[in-house]
């Protein structure tokens, strides 16, 4: 006998499999959650030292450029001066001096007359001179602007000279290394979703999918928000996992417990089916000693009863009519109790069959022929329906004792009258034949009609409760099947009688 385990244990197995798999999952979701949350912020901080240290390069870039611009436009400034002091220039000399070094312009103002020379003329709207030389931005006219007032050679008084650059090539410089040229190109890099410095007036939080990193340059603080979606993605993807390995553990331990289940159940079925049987079998051998007991004991002694009584009611002449009908009454329970002997008797021994080809539409024609009285007498009406040459090997005594126990419980069943229905056909396709036997005057209810094939169980007051259980031996020993369909709101009942044909 193969071993199944219980389909308890098994749901309990794999409830056991589905919280550890789930509790592993979590943890490892979990960790994977911090390494994630830990990378990420380790590339936000080296993002974050990247751009700081480009923006410490850029700031130095545009410094380093204005003090080249300054240094340039301050030697402009001495060489001019120089010049002027040998010979003083003239507009057009300056004009011509500014369009050959590059200059936007010239102006050389002279302290001790005031006198200002300009090339080109008009190129300055403001001639103000610084104390300390320097370098200006005039936004208002686009030019760096550098100052500076030189002693004269004499020491008799100080001269001015300013000197302008265009501003729209440096400006294009300082645009490409500028600060804020730098934050948009580092937006563009991968995984980074901003770069920009902290406003005084507070931030938002950033969203879920955004870890942000704050750095301090020059005295300001700079974010660096880093995209995190792909760490998120992988979460999503490795929770789908999680859930299509959860139900199909889920799916399979049902499926499993669910057929072990049915298994269990028609194991434990298949057994107390075999016990009942087992105890059915015993029974029956008790019943059986019994009944060959009381049978044969009680044999001899009704028969001498009875041949008794015939002779007292042949021999005795002088008896009254009553003692006649006493006698009568005897003999015929006499009778009956050799009848119910001799059906305790069949039903307890094994039927020996002899068989011939049986023609059942007579056989049962006949046995109809028998209780068509009764029927008349109860005015129950007989409806026989049959075909032609339905022919089975059997033993004719034995189906002749089978249909009369069948006709005569449906006939008994309506003592006020009904239908008897009778129908006989062939299933070639099955090699079978069918009888089919209904009546109406069925009054018993669902559980008690579960008992009408068990032994000694009836429901009428002069019953031996035998009749079911052999006719069902009867048909079972000629490898046929006998079913009952009761129909409890009609209050009718069918039987139907399936017998293999006779070969050809």
């Amino acid at each position: 006998m193969k071993f199944y385990p219980s389909w308890r244990t098994n749901l309990s197995v794999f409830a056991l499999i589905i919280a550890i798999v789930g509790g592993y999952f979590f943890r490892q979701t979990q960790r994977a959650a911090g390494e994630l949350q830990k990378h990420a912020q380790e590339h936000s901080e080296i993002l974050a030292a990247v751009v700081e240290l480009n923006i410490k390069n850029a700031l130095l870039s545009q410094s380093a450029l204005e003090d080249t611009v300054a240094a340039s436009l301050e030697n402009s400034v001495r060489f001019i001066h120089y010049l002027d002091q040998i010979e003083p220039f003239a507009s057009a000399e300056l004009t011509a001096f500014a369009a050959e070094s590059g200059l936007a312009g010239v102006t050389i103002i002279a302290e001790s007359t005031g006198k200002v020379v300009s090339g080109p003329p008009g190129w300055l709207s403001e001639t103000s001179c610084r104390e300390q030389p320097g370098l200006d931005r005039l936004d208002t006219e686009q030019l760096y602007l550098f100052s500076s007032v030189i002693p004269s050679a004499g020491g008799q008084g100080r001269g001015c000279v300013m000197v302008g650059l265009s501003a729209q090539a440096i400006d294009a410089t300082l645009e490409r290394i500028s600060v804020r040229r730098l934050l948009n190109m580092f937006e563009g890099l991968y995984d980074i979703s901003y770069v920009r410095f902290a406003s005084d007036t507070g931030e938002s939080p950033p969203p879920d999918d955004i870890l942000e990193t704050v750095v301090n340059v020059g005295g300001k603080r700079l974010i660096v928000a880093l995209k995190t979606d792909r760490f998120g993605k992988r979460r999503k993807q490795m929770q789908k996992e999680f859930i299509v390995f959860i139900s199909f553990l889920i799916l399979f331990g049902a499926f499993s417990s669910w057929w072990l289940y049915r298994v269990q159940r028609q194991r434990l079925q298949q057994t107390r089916d075999f016990e009942r049987k087992m105890a059915r079998q015993r029974e029956d051998a008790a019943l059986g000693r019994a009944a060959a007991t009381i049978t044969h004991e009680l044999k001899n002694p009704l028969n001498a009863i009875g041949m008794g009584l015939q002779r007292l009611q042949i021999e005795a002449g002088h008896l009254d009519s009553d003692h006649n009908k006493l006698i009568a009454s005897m003999r015929s329970a006499v009778d009956r109790s050799d009848v119910i002997l001799n059906r305790l008797r069949q039903s307890i021994h094994s039927m020996e069959l002899r068989c011939t080809r049986c023609d059942l539409v007579d056989l049962v024609s006949q046995v109809l022929t028998l209780y068509r009285g009764q029927c008349e007498e109860q005015k129950v009406r007989v409806d026989y329906q049959h075909g032609e040459n339905v022919v089975v090997n059997g033993d004719k005594v034995l189906l002749e004792q089978l249909f009369e126990n069948l006709i005569k419980n449906s006939a008994e069943a309506q003592g006020s009258g009904g239908v008897l229905s009778v129908s006989l056909k062939c299933l070639d396709s099955e090699r079978l034949c069918r009888v089919e036997i209904s009546n109406g005057g069925f009054l018993l209810t669902e559980e008690e009609s579960k008992l009408l094939f068990e032994p000694y169980f009836t429901s009428k007051s002069k019953g031996t409760g035998l009749g079911l259980v052999i006719s069902n031996r009867i048909v079972q020993a000629h490898d046929g099947t006998l079913e009952w369909e009761p129909d409890f709101k009609a209050k009718t009942i069918r039987f139907v009688v399936s017998l293999p044909l006779a070969g050809k």
